[in-house]
């Protein structure tokens, strides 16, 4: 997959992401939200070698500096969905390119046939439910108390509320053949 925005080039990761990887996969060592406590550069050649390989993670790659700045994911589920994720490097952050991938991606999806898209966030990760909001996607339920990212002190888990975002692909046709109101009206 290759997918190009003004800034953005959304593609398969090849080796050469490695470094880059492994420079924003160690900022999230200690994340608030979704960490990756284990993650260590040498385990960034195990990772690079995983996601060349797969096609449900994307590279975000700045056209300007050809630096991979982040990953889009786009995890296979049941019924024809996919789950979005996206991690961004910290130095890119808060600049719109987590808006930009990941409604690029979404699109993409959709115009491959694909039937429904959904997220999921913590409630206190006001970023990233504000770039699923952004992208079309609409808040379809609040589970309380359903995943763990960090332990306590006596190491127990603590866990997070998570809300759920999802958007069935616009261009299918509703049970009684209507065509699903256009996403990007939201926008």
């Amino acid at each position: 997959m290759k997918i190009e925005t003004d800034d953005l080039i959304i593609r398969n990761f090849d080796m050469a992401d490695e470094n880059d990887l492994c420079e924003y996969m160690l900022q999230r060592v200690a994340a608030e939200f979704e960490s990756y406590p284990n993650f260590t550069p040498e385990k960034a050649k195990e990772e690079i070698v995983l996601r060349s390989k797969s096609d449900e993670f994307f590279a975000i790659e700045f056209k300007k500096t050809h630096k991979v700045i982040g990953n889009i994911y786009l995890g296979k589920r049941n019924f024809n969905t996919r789950e979005l994720g996206f991690v961004l490097n910290v130095d890119y952050q808060n600049k719109g390119y987590g808006s930009i991938a990941s409604k690029a991606v979404f699109d993409f999806a959709f115009k491959k046939g694909i039937h429904r898209i959904y997220a999921e966030c913590a409630p206190q990760n006001i970023p990233s439910w504000k770039v699923m909001e952004r992208v079309g996607l609409k808040r379809e339920a609040h589970f309380e108390k359903n995943v763990s990212f960090h332990n306590d002190d006596k190491g127990n888990p603590i866990y997070w509320d998570t809300y759920v975002y999802a958007a069935i692909n616009p261009n299918e046709n509703d049970v009684n053949g209507k065509m699903n109101p256009s996403l990007s009206d939201d926008l």
